[in-house]
């Protein structure tokens, strides 16, 4: 296996390093160093909504071999700083990865955003290493390391300055990476042992890692659509190597991956009911599919039928579904909401009744919440939600619950997006969404009736709405 063989080439190589240089001149090289360059603040954004892109210098891997056989570190680190990556990740193993320290050293001295060293780093000697060759911060690899190891290396780099990205591939990893103070964690989503790819673990693993750390999602991303499914799990950072070193365009491909998680609108089809509008809202790009489980609803299906759409479709079911499935309840227990959302396999729940913030909190999936939106004197409501909602859904004022089909103020949304990431609903249709994105700036778009005819989903309307909010 790829990472077994990894670890005992580290091991060799850094013993045969320790024979002719003793750890005493590493630390002293390392103490030469200017002070390191903080990346958990280049990465941190307190506002809140943006992502950052964590670059990476990489000539190849051992899953793909050769990826850049002309790669110049220094001119692509260059790129990478002019095109605005918040940070830059130098692949230092020189046997399976092609990297060198020679690299992050020459990049370090051409740039001026945080070095990351990247290497397999299982020994405190390779961390004074890492600062003798100028890096600002480095990667620790749970996998390879026990809660002992960790917590000893963690407390090595802080004495030296320097930040570690956490890496972690599982819920225990994760769960051990919070408890040993990691402040930047990392989901790498490739397999270590298989180098599989299991795009939605981020997904899974975001809801146990805590606000106040900084999240890092690895490998996998290679487009808009990709980067944009990173934005639905609150993400602070991606790190992107493959796609940008193989690219004929490294500054466009930067542009469309930060687009794609900080610009691009995501996109709700909800109350699904059939197995070829699915289809249909997954062909044409849809990020959320809802299911309505609210019985006087025309839409309603019962947990049982939308178990059995999920499950007959292979794009939805497993840890590899594309789009996130979201539940609409209204009013409904707690318990059967979370029984529900176990059975059918959702990822949100969407909460359109008179549920409480208190409510919320009894949800184990992230909420949704909706709340009708009359005018700007509604914002109490709205601030009541925002500790315990994951977004905050603004919908049309009716005398009935769910979608009315009625456009709202839309410059009262304006105001509160400003402020919030919310999903705009109510009264959206394919001839107007445009509009109303350009004017409120919403984070998604939720549209339902805005794409039927005659209380049924329309598959050319479904297409023609996500086509006219991927034009923008």
């Amino acid at each position: 296996m790829f990472l077994e063989r990894i670890v005992t080439q580290t091991r060799s190589d850094l013993e045969q390093r320790k024979s002719t240089r003793s750890q005493a001149e590493v630390q002293r090289l390392a103490a030469e160093q200017p002070a390191p360059r903080d990346m958990l603040a280049a990465l941190r954004d307190e506002a809140g909504r943006a992502m950052r892109l964590i670059a990476e210098v990489k000539r190849a891997s051992p899953s793909k071999g050769l990826l850049a056989p002309h790669l110049d570190p220094v001119e692509l680190a260059r790129t990478y700083e002019a095109s605005g990556a918040a940070a830059i990740s130098v692949l230092t193993e020189p046997r399976f990865f092609l990297g060198s320290p020679t690299y992050l050293t020459a990049i370090k001295r051409a740039i001026s955003v945080p070095v990351l060293c990247k290497d397999f780093i299982i020994d405190e000697y390779q961390v004074y290493e890492a600062r003798s060759w100028g890096a600002d911060a480095i990667l620790l690899i749970c996998a390879l390391l026990d809660d002992r190891q960790l917590r000893h290396l963690l407390g090595v780099a802080r004495s030296q300055g320097m930040h570690c990205l956490v890496e972690v591939h599982s819920a225990e990893e994760a769960q051990c990476a919070v408890e040993a103070g990691a402040s930047i964690i990392g989901v790498n989503s490739r397999d270590l042992v298989t180098f599989e790819m299991h795009p939605y673990l981020i997904r899974d693993l975001r809801r146990l890692l805590p606000s106040d750390r900084v999240v890092v999602a690895e490998s996998g991303i290679h487009n808009a659509a990709d980067a944009r499914r990173l934005a639905r799990y609150d993400v602070q950072a991606m790190l992107v190597g493959e796609s940008l070193v193989v690219s004929q365009d490294v500054p466009g491909q930067m542009r469309v991956l930060l687009a794609g998680a900080n610009k691009s609108t995501q996109v709700k089809i909800c109350g699904l009911k059939t197995a070829e509008h699915i289809d249909t809202a997954i062909d044409a790009g849809a990020d959320m599919l809802g299911f309505v489980f609210y019985p006087p609803s025309h839409r309603y299906l019962s947990p049982e039928q939308a178990s059995a759409l999920v499950q007959s479709n292979p794009r939805l079911a497993g840890k590899n579904g594309k789009p996130d499935l979201v539940g609409v309840f209204v009013n409904e227990e707690a318990e059967t909401i979370n029984d529900i959302a176990e059975q059918v396999g959702l990822h949100f729940v969407q909460l359109h009744g008179n549920e409480s913030p208190a409510f919320c909190q009894q949800i184990q999936r992230p909420v949704i919440k909706a709340i009708p939106l009359r005018s700007l004197d509604d914002r109490e409501a709205i601030d009541a939600y925002r500790g315990v909602a994951w977004r905050i859904l603004l919908d049309t004022p009716s005398a009935g619950w769910g979608g009315s089909g009625v456009a709202h103020d839309w410059s009262a949304a304006r105001t509160i997006a400003q402020e919030l990431p919310i999903l705009l609903a109510g009264g959206l249709t394919p001839e107007n969404v445009a509009g109303a994105i350009a004017q409120v700036r919403p984070w998604g778009v939720d549209v339902s009736s805005g794409v039927e005819t005659q209380k049924q989903k329309d598959s050319e309307k479904i297409r023609t709405f996500i086509e006219q909010v991927r034009k923008l």
